[in-house]
Order: structure tokens, then sequence, then C-alpha cells
């Protein structure tokens, strides 16, 4: 039995190429949804967390360049596929990022069971 549940996030068009998009996952149970940011890059799209390792905040508002996103807050630039802290990869914990997928022309997020009961 897997322990992962797909998530909708809306249909392709609303990602498109070389842009970023943050938005937040739905909740169960009341409880709310998770932060994301979806980043397509030539038509490649990936998930991190929107949520800045190092000092909690928004990575989402960052700018991105090529398969990184800095934080506009300390500068710090991580790696849009690995998540992993470009400037101090060794001092720094990464990025959490998440598997996607388009189904049927819409995009699909994978979140384990845990995260999809608590979000």
């Amino acid at each position: 039995m897997s322990n992962d549940t797909w998530t909708d996030l809306g249909p392709e068009s609303d990602f498109p190429a070389d842009e970023h998009s943050c938005l937040n996952t739905e909740g169960t149970n009341g409880t709310p949804g998770t932060a994301v940011v979806v980043v397509n890059v030539k038509g490649e799209m990936y998930a991190l967390e929107n949520r800045c390792p190092h000092a909690g905040r928004p990575l989402g508002d960052g700018a991105c360049a090529g398969m990184t996103i800095i934080c506009p807050y300390h500068g710090y630039t991580y790696h849009i596929k690995t998540g992993k802290n470009i400037d101090f990869p060794e001092e720094e914990t990464p990025v959490r990022t998440f598997p996607l997928r388009v189904e049927g022309g819409r995009v699909q997020i994978q979140l384990t069971n845990d995260e999809a009961e608590q979000t």
C-alpha cells in the first residue's frame, strides 16, 4: 500500500514556462494546506516548500534563475530540483521538495499520507 497522496494543484496552463507560482495545497478536516512554490523551467515542473529553511520566510517571494531560487531575505540560493543550499551546502538544511506530475492536463503534487492528513 502506498504512503503517498497526489493532490491536484490546477490546470497545467496555470503554470507557464519560466515562471514560478506560490500556492497552498488544500487542507483536510479544517486544517491549513501546505505552502508550495511550483517552478516551471523550460516545461519541466518542480515543487518546493514555500519556506526558507534558514529563516522560515516565504521562499516564493524570491527570484528564479535557471535551476535556482534565491531567498529574498538573506540571498541564499537553492537548487530547484534538489532543494540543496548552493551557497552553504554542508551547513544549511535543504528546502523540502515534492514530486509533481501532469495527469489529464492537471498538475498534481505528491504528498505523504502524513502530510495530507496534516494539510
